[in-house]
């Protein structure tokens, strides 16, 4: 039977690739590496796991989903404002041209499997996740509820259409629902930092203004629905696949903890 050792080598080996695809002498004399999700990663690597191709071809479509990924993080890296210095300018415009070198390397990769079919699909979920990103930063009427609704179907897309192309409905079930709580426990520890997209959306007059409280209350509740739901799921499904059920359950325990003392601190400083 798998062991935790041989998922983590893997992932070892896996982020080894990635790091290879992503090199470039140029962006690395200006920009920060780009930072790999190893949930994501985790998460890629068990549905690719269940699909009936080749190791090799389960690791090269492994990177590629990752590789989506990395260049949609990066072009959310993007400054915004109106006004920037003269070397700010020039980190943003390379910011936006590394994005785009990310996503050529993904279509690289798949053009070398010959597989068009992949191409698409991650294509629309790519075309998924950018319209919710507009919805959410454009719209001003836009209600909590679909705000949530938009920030998972972002946070969730690839692995939802990875496992659709697949046939894996049991990974669609579990990525949406693990990400699901990351997302919102993400945002939720954001909101000490102030760069919290909820509280900035909504507890200003430009938008449908929510008191701090409320947003905070409702963000609480939907972490412990999310994380309640996740575990439960995780429980439930994997028990033939006892090593990643372990692996998925430390995770969401890590999260978890993280949330709970980030509340903490909330509550001694009586936020």
């Amino acid at each position: 039977m798998i062991s935790l050792q041989n998922i983590y080598e893997t992932l070892a080996e896996l982020k080894e690739r990635l790091d290879l695809k992503l090199s470039h002498p140029y962006l690395a004399r200006f920009l920060s590496s780009p930072v790999v999700d190893e949930d994501k990663l985790l998460l890629f690597y068990a549905i690719l796991d269940e699909a009936p191709v080749t190791e090799e071809e389960k690791k090269n479509y492994t990177v590629t989903a990752m590789l989506v990924q990395i260049a949609l993080d990066t072009h959310d890296k993007v400054s915004t404002s109106v006004h920037v210095e003269k070397g700010q300018f020039f980190k943003r415009q390379l910011t936006v041209l590394a994005g785009d070198y990310y996503s050529g390397l993904y279509y690289a990769l798949l053009a070398e499997m010959n597989d068009v079919r992949m191409v698409r699909t991650l294509a629309t979920a790519i075309k998924e996740i950018n319209e919710h990103k507009i919805r959410l930063y454009e719209a001003s009427n836009m209600d909590i509820e679909e705000a949530v609704k938009s920030m998972i179907v972002i946070e969730t897309a690839l692995c939802q259409h990875l496992s659709d192309h697949f046939g894996i409905d049991l990974w669609k079930a579990v990525s949406r629902k693990f990400l699901s709580y990351k997302r919102l426990s993400a945002e939720k520890m954001k909101m000490v930092s102030g760069s919290s997209l909820m509280m900035k959306k909504y507890s200003s007059e430009k938008g449908p203004f929510q008191d701090v409280e409320t947003i905070r209350t409702d963000l609480i509740k939907r972490c412990n629905f999310y994380f309640d739901e996740a575990v439960s799921l995780v429980e439930r499904s994997l028990e033939s696949s006892h090593t990643m059920k372990q692996a998925l359950l430390g995770r969401l325990e890590n999260m978890r903890f993280h949330e709970d003392t980030l509340s903490t601190k909330l509550a001694e400083e009586g936020f």
